[in-house]
């Protein structure tokens, strides 16, 4: 989850624990554990239905799908380069992987695959609509690699082993990079959301009380 998510979820919860004490003991007679899940509730229908929080929650979905795709795609090119080793063709090879797999990728490609095969669109412009739409530049070398190879007989089994490994080598770097990265992360969540937090938890009683008194 990246800082955005971490602060969006972190106000939904410091705004919907903040509305039980402003609104305790105002108007009405219902038990105080009523009230807070009541009032948080309605602090959290409100809150998600922001246009920013919407998009949010779509950018966040979009971004888990490309990373999932981004972790599915070396396996993808193995069984391809696999089946092209075996003697299958390129369509044989791919079928092979969507029939095994369930992944968000495979699902992808079964798309594309019935949109070539249906006459919709040709094979490479439905692998860059592809690449384009998951927004991945692995993709893009993919679709750029396959197309070279089909249209001027190039043999793409090599090609697709070296992309695999290359793809590795850059998800290895990533996962480096994050795990350098998260000590700075956690200042922002540390001073923005938990420290507020504690000091509302400490002090939400005595101000409780102060208010029903």
């Amino acid at each position: 989850m990246d800082v955005s998510a971490v602060v969006l979820v972190g106000g939904s919860s410091v705004l919907a624990g903040c509305l039980p004490l402003l609104l305790g003991g105002r108007g009405t007679r219902r038990p105080a554990s009523g009230r807070a899940g009541a009032a948080l509730a309605a602090a959290r229908d409100l809150f998600m239905r922001l246009p920013w929080a919407r998009r949010a929650r779509e950018g966040e979905a979009s971004a888990r799908r490309r990373e999932a795709c981004l972790s599915e795609l070396p396996a993808l090119l193995d069984v391809v380069t696999l089946g092209l080793s075996a003697g299958l063709s390129f369509d044989a090879s791919l079928e092979l992987y969507c029939a095994r797999s369930d992944g968000e990728l495979a699902r992808a490609f079964s798309e594309a695959m019935l949109a070539w095969r249906m006459g919709v669109r040709g094979r490479e412009e439905a692998l860059w609509g592809l690449a384009d739409e998951l927004g991945l530049q692995a993709l893009r070398r993919f679709a750029s690699v396959v197309g070279e190879s089909l249209a001027f007989g190039v043999p793409l089994a090599g090609a697709l082993e070296r992309q695999a490994e290359a793809i590795r080598d850059e998800q290895r770097a990533q996962v480096e990079e994050e795990i350098e990265r998260v000590p700075v992360k956690m200042l922002i969540p540390l001073g923005t959301l938990i420290v507020p937090a504690m000091f509302l938890a400490i002090l939400g009683p005595l101000l409780g009380s102060v208010a029903v008194g």
